[in-house]
This record gives structure tokens, sequence and C-alpha cells, in this order.
């Protein structure tokens, strides 16, 4: 045994511990650390683009569509196009440019996904008490 611990190059028994073991349990850590923060700047990304939508539908809401709803000639789906789109882009002005692109990233259909805000911000803005989120 004594003559085993001996002849034994200890910095090459350290170097393939490094090799084998520690650098990818590191590694692993490392990109485990790496995907959650990146998880969570999405989530408050997404966080700011809702209130920038729910500000956007209350501004489109209180500018636009109160004058002219009660107008069936001036409430046609082409006007209702016009206001979604006019959202959308007040929406996205307001967004830095890095949360516009890290959002695009995230999110396969942004469009899609964006319209689907508008929607919930539009039922949230006409139901306070039964979406649970403050509209203000």
């Amino acid at each position: 045994m004594r003559e085993i611990l001996t002849n034994t190059d200890w910095t090459q028994v350290i170097d393939t511990i490094w090799t084998v073991v520690l650098l990818p349990v590191i590694t692993y850590i490392g990109m485990q650390t790496g995907n959650y923060a990146r998880a969570k700047r999405i989530d408050r990304y997404t966080d700011i683009l809702y209130r920038n939508v729910l500000d956007a539908v209350k501004d489109v809401h209180e500018t636009i569509v109160k004058d002219i709803k009660g107008n069936v000639e001036l409430w046609t789906p082409e006007m209702q196009n016009r206001v979604k789109t006019t959202a959308k882009t007040k929406a996205l002005r307001a967004l830095t440019t890095s949360a516009y692109q890290i959002l695009t990233a995230a999110h396969e259909d942004f469009d899609a996904y964006l319209d689907g805000l508008i929607g919930t911000a539009l039922y949230d803005l006409k139901n306070p008490e039964s979406s649970g989120k403050d509209p203000s």
C-alpha cells in the first residue's frame, strides 16, 4: 500500500478528478444558473409588456373608442383593426429595444402573443373584479 501511495503521481490524479468530475458539474451549474437568469429576465419583460399593453389599451379606449363606440357607422371591423394596431404600436414603443428582442425570441409568434395580451388587457379593464388584477 505504501508503495502505491509513493509511486502515484498526485498531480495527474487531481487533474483527472478535475477533468472527469468537477469540470462537468461546474459547467452544468453554470448553464442552469444562466437559464434561470434568462427565464427571470423574460418574466420581468413580460410583466413590463403587459403593463404597457394595459396602459395602451386604456389610452386608446379613452381617446378613440369612447368617441366612436356608439356610432355603428364608424365602428366597423376596419376601425376595430386600426384601434388594435394603434394599441399595439403604443405598447411596443414603450419597450426598450433589448426587451423587444428578448420577447420576440422567447415567443415564436410574437404578434399573436401580443394580440392575446391586448384581449386580456381589454377583458381586465372591462371586468376588474373578476380578473384579480389591478387595472390601474
